[in-house]
């Protein structure tokens, strides 16, 4: 942390502030020699005395001692930014009434850390005497920060002074996390989260989760049957690493609420927790992921199932569903039209008596198909009747599938 103040010179109070970190492990470097190798015997015997080496496992790359961190390291977004914060009295004289107050100013706001209301923390400070506190605060915001630390107190000429002390520092993201949306015909949502570790040591992953907006249920698709998680026995994500996280939505909406749903949705937020390396927690909720609802149509076509594996001239059938998403009833007349050079075409009766749909609700209609061409083809085209109105719908193309040779 960068620190400035106001002048102090004639004060009688000192203001120290240190940044509390966990310390670090002294690294021990093996050094692989035999007693054969020039000066070997002499090298093995200061291996064994130096300090940084355990016992026994000598080629070790850590020992058992801690170092205290030179200098303030990193500060993370969703970690707890913890400082200790000291006032001394340095002079001769006894001082009252000594306030000690610090506060957070970040880009958009200033907020107390301690003491809010300015009251005394002693009455008085003799020659010598301190007094103390520590401060925690989770980080949520990213970028420069400036921690505010003031003190004032009365003098014995009755005098009441004041300065202060600021500490700038940078709060660094952690994890890099970008979002895919993926909807199927049938409503769902697929969400791939990718997240990247962007700091320079491992990470213990504790969750990574979605909570849901109130319009969905969620699925959480990374975990196996058994409970185990799809990334193996470690939890640690590697410096620079990414992985991807899925997830599946399933609106709860009817399709008539389905339907008057419209513009942006918000899917939910990605919850995410961690460990580093000696135990700090830190945990980041994403802003509410929002994706581009479509408008749906009145009378909804999908392909609910057909076969895996298709080759050239064997029949094969379809499983269409029509939904009817208003809450008027539909009486639907269909028919079948060929594509120009198709490879796949309609077999059976072409014009078919769909009969009604209830308001939010649909029916199934098998079709049956023969593919006289290999390839990727297009599959159409559909034009549906409603009898009760006379309004009609046509829809060119209802998928594509791939053939195979016979």
């Amino acid at each position: 942390m960068d620190s400035s103040t106001t002048s102090t010179s004639a004060h009688a109070l000192s203001l120290k502030v240190m940044k509390l970190s966990k310390p670090a492990i002294i690294p021990s470097w093996p050094l692989q020699v035999e007693p054969k190798d020039c000066c070997g015997e002499e090298l093995m015997a200061l291996r064994e005395k130096d300090i940084a080496v355990l016992p026994k496992i000598e080629n070790f790359p850590f020992g058992e001692i801690l170092t205290v961190p030179q200098n303030c390291g990193s500060i993370y977004l969703g970690e707890t930014f913890s400082s200790f914060v000291n006032v001394q009295n340095e002079s001769n004289q006894t001082v009252r009434d000594v306030v000690l107050k610090t506060d957070l100013q970040t880009s958009s706001q200033r907020m107390p850390l301690s003491n809010p209301t300015g009251q005394a923390m002693v009455s008085k400070l003799v020659p010598g005497d301190n007094i103390s506190e520590v401060i925690n605060h989770e980080v949520k915001e990213l970028g420069g920060q400036l921690l505010v630390c003031s003190v004032s107190y009365i003098n014995t000429s009755g005098e009441k002074l004041m300065f202060r002390k600021y500490y700038k520092f940078q709060v660094l993201k952690p994890l890099d996390i970008r979002t895919k949306f993926f909807p199927t015909p049938d409503d769902e949502i697929f969400l791939e989260a990718a997240v990247t570790n962007t700091t320079p040591h491992s990470l213990h992953m504790q969750k990574v989760a979605l909570v849901p907006s109130a319009i969905y249920n969620v699925t959480d698709l990374n975990f196996l049957e058994n409970g185990d998680s799809i990334f193996a026995e470690s939890d640690y994500i590697n410096p620079e690493d990414t992985w991807q996280y899925v997830f599946k939505l399933t609106p709860k909406l009817d399709a008539h609420e389905k339907a008057n749903v419209k513009g942006v949705s918000s899917v939910g937020k990605l919850d995410i927790g961690w460990l580093s390396n000696f135990g700090e927690k830190g945990r980041i909720q994403s802003s509410q992921l929002q994706r581009l609802i479509q408008p749906q149509g009145e009378l909804v076509v999908t392909v609910q199932s057909m076969p895996h594996l298709i080759t050239t001239n064997k029949q094969f059938s379809l499983l269409l569903r029509l939904r009817n998403t208003t809450d008027r009833k539909y009486n639907l007349h269909l028919t079948l039209s060929q594509l120009p050079n198709a490879g796949v075409i309609w077999i059976g009766d072409t014009k078919k008596v769909v009969g009604e749909i209830f308001p939010c609700s649909f029916i199934d209609v098998t079709l049956d198909l023969l593919p006289i061409k290999s390839g990727v083809w297009e599959i159409g085209e559909l034009h549906i009747e409603n009898l009760l109105t006379n309004k009609k719908f046509s829809y060119g193309t209802i998928g594509q599938i791939l053939v195979g040779l016979d």
